[in-house]
C-alpha cells in the first residue's frame, strides 16, 4: 500500500471516547455525542493518525537498530499524505513538531493515552485546517462529503464490519483496506485538500449552523426518529446497524439543496474541533 495509505489509524486524538462516556443522559445529548464521534472518527484520523507510518517502520526495520530511518519514512508519509503534506509545506515550523512527536513515541510508546503524534495533529486540524474549511463554499464541502460517501459506501459492499468500526474509532488497522478501498480514501484526502484551498481563497466563513439546525437538516434529509435513536446508539449497534448509520449520516447533506447541505456537509468537516 502507498504511504498515505498507511498513514491511516484510530482517531483517539479527536476524544471520540469521551465524546461517548459523556455523562449526557438525554437523546439529544446522546445523539451530539454520536455525530461528532463519527465525524472525528472519520476525518481527524485524516491528520491525527498520519503518523501511523511509523508504527510498521518500526516493526519493518527495528526501532533501536534504525530510529533515524524510520522516522524519515514516517516524514515523508506525513508528507506524501493529501491535505496532511500541503499544510506542512504552507507551515514548516509543523514539521519539526511531527518529528519530535513521532521520535518521542518511539522512544517511549504510549500504551495508553493517546500517541503525541496524534495530539499534534489534531491540535493542527484544529487551529488550521477546520477554520479553513469552514470558509469553503458549499460545491467544495460537499465534494468532501460525496468523496467521503463514496469510501463508506464500498466499506458496507465489502467489509460491514469495518464500515462500523471507522463510523466509530477510525482505522486502527489500515491494512484490513482493499486496493479499492484504498483509492477511495485517497480520493476523500484529497477531496478535503481541495476544499482547503477553496476555503482559503475565500475572506470569511459562513455562520455556523446551531445543533438544533444540524437536526432540521436531518430531518430534511430524511432522517426520523428511529434513524436519531440508532445513531445516537452507535456503541452499541450491530455491525450492519452501525454501518447503516454511519453511511446515511454522509449521505445527508447531498439529499439537500446545494445551499442547506452545503452547510450541513461544512458542520459535518468541522464538528470535532
Amino acid at each position: 500500500m502507498e504511504n498515505w495509505g498507511l498513514a491511516l489509524g484510530i482517531a483517539v486524538a479527536a476524544g471520540v471516547g469521551a465524546y461517548f462516556y459523556s455523562r449526557k443522559p438525554t437523546l439529544k445529548g446522546r445523539l451530539g455525542q454520536a455525530l461528532a464521534a463519527v465525524v472525528a472518527a472519520a476525518l481527524v484520523a485524516v491528520l491525527a493518525s498520519a503518523g501511523m507510518k511509523y508504527f510498521s517502520d518500526s516493526e519493518s526495520l527495528g526501532v533501536a537498530s534504525d530510529q533515524p530511518a524510520a522516522i524519515d519514512q514516517s516524514m515523508r508519509a506525513i508528507r506524501e499524505t493529501p491535505l496532511v503534506g500541503l499544510v506542512l509545506r504552507e507551515t514548516p515550523a509543523l514539521d519539526l513538531r511531527f518529528r519530535e512527536a513521532i521520535e518521542a513515541d518511539m522512544k517511549n510508546p504510549p500504551k495508553v493515552a493517546p500517541p503525541r503524534s496524534f495530539i499534534v495533529g489534531a491540535e493542527v486540524r484544529r487551529d488550521i485546517i477546520a477554520p479553513t474549511l469552514r470558509r469553503a463554499d458549499d460545491a467544495a464541502v460537499l465534494d468532501a462529503i460525496n468523496s467521503m460517501q463514496a469510501f463508506v459506501k464500498h466499506l458496507q459492499a465489502t467489509n460491514v464490519p469495518l464500515c462500523r468500526e471507522f463510523g466509530l474509532i477510525g482505522l486502527p488497522q489500515p491494512g484490513r483496506l482493499d486496493a479499492t478501498g484504498a483509492a477511495l480514501f485517497k480520493r476523500a484526502l484529497t477531496a478535503q485538500e481541495e476544499a482547503y484551498v477553496n476555503g482559503k481563497s475565500r475572506p470569511a466563513a459562513p455562520q455556523q449552523i446551531t445543533n438544533q439546525e444540524v437536526h432540521k437538516l436531518l430531518e430534511e434529509a430524511g432522517y426520523t426518529a428511529a434513524d436519531f435513536e440508532s445513531l445516537a446508539a452507535l456503541t452499541k449497534s450491530s455491525d450492519q446497524e452501525g454501518c447503516a448509520a454511519t453511511l446515511k449520516l454522509y449521505q445527508a447533506p447531498t439529499l439537500l439543496p446545494p445551499a442547506r447541505g452545503g452547510a450541513l456537509a461544512r458542520h459535518l468537516l468541522t464538528i470535532s474541533s
